[in-house]
């Protein structure tokens, strides 16, 4: 029985095929005439038609009628519907690829089991020559049963080998990087079956295919050639899903709580409650409205000052617990405080101080305290052991001198504002030798015209929005001649006479000295009423006090270098159960943070042991677990005979005992088009030549 791939070509050569008939039906003339000598000089007239006519050259007609039927079949391109058993064809089996979704959205209640028993209903179906091979995949693709394992091992033992998949296959916490795993399989069967493989391949799916499946590099990657892909989709007991992930606010500094309910959840409200350290409910919870496929970030509510420390949030009333917890950094007020040698008075607006104030009093995220070196009666205290930064606004006391000294060579940071040139020398201790002062000369005012933006000081302003200084008038600065020329010292910025206006110095212990030419009341410039001076200020006490942030946000699957991780000479890195995963004597390079939760990693530094947080939550995505349509696959540039998907056991049809070819395939295997146009060709020629003859018939007898 043959089936057509093309059909509206066959029906238009069924129609075409009547043609030939009209046309031999429709000639009315007579065929031959015969002159007669008697009724020469008689009027021609025409001879009368009938309505009744009849065929002549039968054989022509049927070979035109031949020719254009065997020319439209060919074009329909016909094959014949098998069935192809591998029973018969020995030594010639499938290779399959077969990969098992491990991803955090398969932690929903029921999906284990029903991935498990459709793999037991794929392997069942396997049939001896067969070729297999079994990969996990979440962010990663990892193999648990290969090729060469399935070849070298008898037949009758490897049942063992499918238990021992079924029991190391387990979901992770980790994003669904369905592209990368259909990718990295295809290319791999596709290589076996070209190398030393004649059967078919086919990459097998297990998956529930959700809507935070990554699929984009299925657009731009090439889909290797002679692969199928079958997707065996697996549901849960229960749809809909609503989880809780971490998003820092780029505004405020601060960390809030994002909420995510995927397309099929329940269009009922949810309560997040807070919980502290010991995981009891603590404060008020929140009622949050939550549509079905809305997302929403919300800030959760202070809690009493007689309550403990709000831990982490819980999302309560979701069927699907794996992403309804997240841990909130634990508020560990770190007291940075910062020096400063000048002006005492708060209130005293020509001072720098008074603008100094009221920047780090500004700063809710960050606890900063700033405190004198110099009363109110004129009495130097020496800066406290382990100090970090020193702001200097006027002249230096001789008996800080060396204290400040001692703190840069231990890694401490000083930025001295130079109003005026008497200031400037007490400082000469601190600076390279042979630097000579002089008040400039300002005809109406200086700007800064050179700054170097690559620089750690001024990354800030690197945005071109945010790098013209050009709008800060100096009405008055200092002239710096006889800088060194070497690799620790730098000149950041510049006036527009090319006089350096803020200068680092690198001391021998890592520490530096930033150097401002000009100080910023409004006597000297006006850059303590601009908008470059809170960054710029904010910036430097990150220099001084690097790293000290409480709480780093991450996804499950991070990989973190340990190089990278921390510059102290001792530190820890703990599991969210207090488990260590990594310290300073680890051989290994890197460290997957593969769990939520709170990581904790301890610092020995020169303050004492510095606590700080990894926050790993699960990716927003997988809360989004509403299937994906069965067309995705076509969308993303798969062909619908190269990809299928199957949501139903029944009506898959058997994969490997007797498969049928799809009809695209065995067209392309019988070729039946071929025969059927050089018969039409054929039949043509044939045709021609025979009309040919009869026209020669005719031209005789007349």
């Amino acid at each position: 029985m043959f089936e057509f791939l093309a059909q509206n070509f066959a029906v238009a050569g069924g129609i075409l095929a009547a043609v030939p008939v009209l046309l031999h039906m429709l000639r009315r003339t007579p065929a031959v005439r015969i002159p007669f000598s008697l009724v020469r000089f008689l009027t021609p007239t025409l001879p009368r038609t009938t309505r009744r006519s009849r065929i002549e050259n039968w054989p022509l007609l049927l070979l035109r009628i031949l020719a254009v039927t065997l020319i439209a079949l060919a074009f329909s391109r016909p094959f014949q519907r098998v069935t192809v058993s591998r029973v018969g064809d020995a030594g010639i089996g499938r290779r399959i690829g077969v990969l098992l979704d491990s991803s955090a959205s398969m932690r929903r209640d029921g999906l284990g089991e029903a991935l498990l028993q459709k793999f037991r209903e794929l392997t069942a179906e396997l049939e001896s020559e067969d070729v297999l091979s079994v990969s996990v995949f979440s962010d990663k693709t990892n193999s648990l049963l290969t090729a060469d394992e399935w070849k070298q091992t008898d037949q009758s033992n490897r049942a063992a080998l499918l238990g021992r998949v079924e029991q190391q296959w387990r979901p992770d916490w980790s994003a669904t990087h369905l592209d990368t795993a259909l990718l990295e399989t295809a290319e791999q069967v596709s290589r076996e079956r070209l190398g030393n493989h004649e059967g078919a391949a086919v990459v097998v799916v297990l998956t529930d295919f959700q809507e935070g499946s990554r699929l984009d590099g299925l657009r731009s990657a090439a889909w290797p050639d002679g692969v199928k892909l079958e997707l065996r989709m697996v549901k849960p007991e229960q749809k809909g899903n609503r989880g809780l992930s971490l998003a820092e606010d780029q505004k405020s500094g601060r960390i809030r709580v994002r909420a995510t309910a995927s397309g099929d959840a329940p269009g009922t409200n949810c309560t997040l409650q807070p919980f502290d350290a010991a995981g009891k409910p603590i404060g008020k919870s929140l009622t949050l409205d939550l549509a079905p496929g809305q997302r929403r970030t919300v800030t959760m509510p202070d809690t009493a000052d007689d309550q403990p420390q709000i831990a982490g949030i819980e999302l309560l009333g979701d069927p699907h617990p794996f992403d309804n917890v997240v841990d909130l950094p634990v508020q560990q007020p770190r007291l940075r405080r910062i020096l400063h040698a000048g002006s005492t008075d708060p209130n005293d607006e020509e001072s720098m101080r008074y603008y100094l104030q009221r920047v780090f009093d500004g700063q809710e995220a960050e606890s900063l305290e700033l405190s004198d070196l110099i009363t109110a009666d004129g009495v130097s205290v020496p800066p406290p052991e382990g100090s970090r930064l020193t702001l200097l606004t006027d002249t230096l006391p001789e008996n800080l001198v060396d204290p400040l000294r001692r703190m840069t060579e231990a890694g401490g940071v000083i930025l001295a504002a130079v109003r005026s040139v008497e200031m400037a020398e007490s400082l000469k201790r601190l600076l390279p030798e042979g630097l000579t002062w002089t008040e400039a000369e300002v005809a109406d005012y200086a700007i800064l015209t050179t700054n170097d933006l690559n620089s750690r000081l001024l990354a800030p302003f690197a945005d071109s929005r945010l790098s013209d200084f050009s709008s800060i008038r100096f009405w008055h600065y200092r002239q710096l001649q006889g800088l060194p020329v070497n690799d620790s010292v730098k000149v950041l910025a510049a006036f527009d006479s090319g006089s350096p206006a803020i200068v680092e110095f690198r001391t021998p212990g890592d520490g530096r000295i930033f150097l401002m030419t000009a100080g910023w009341q409004p006597q000297d410039s006006q850059l303590a009423l601009s908008s470059r001076f809170p960054p710029l200020l904010l910036q430097l006490v990150r220099i001084a006090f690097p790293g000290q942030s409480t709480a780093r946000l991450h996804d499950v699957g991070t990989s973190l270098a340990l190089s990278g991780l921390t510059s102290s000479q001792q530190w820890q890195l703990r599991r969210p159960d207090g488990t260590a995963a990594a310290d300073q004597s680890s051989s290994i390079t890197a460290v997957v943070l593969d769990e939520p939760g709170r990581w904790t990693l301890s610092e020995e530094t020169q303050e004492g042991t510095k606590i700080s947080s990894l926050l790993v939550t699960v990716a927003a995505s997988e809360s989004r677990t509403e299937p994906l349509p069965e067309g995705q696959l076509q969308a993303m540039g798969l062909a619908p005979d190269v990809a299928q998907v199957s949501t139903d056991d029944k009506s898959q049809q058997p994969a490997v005992n007797a498969a049928e070819l799809d009809a695209q395939e065995l067209e392309s295997q019988q070729k039946y088009w071929r025969y059927l146009l050089l018969a039409g060709m054929a039949c043509l020629l044939l045709e021609s030549l025979l009309a040919a003859f009869f026209e020669k018939q005719q031209a005789r007898l007349a």
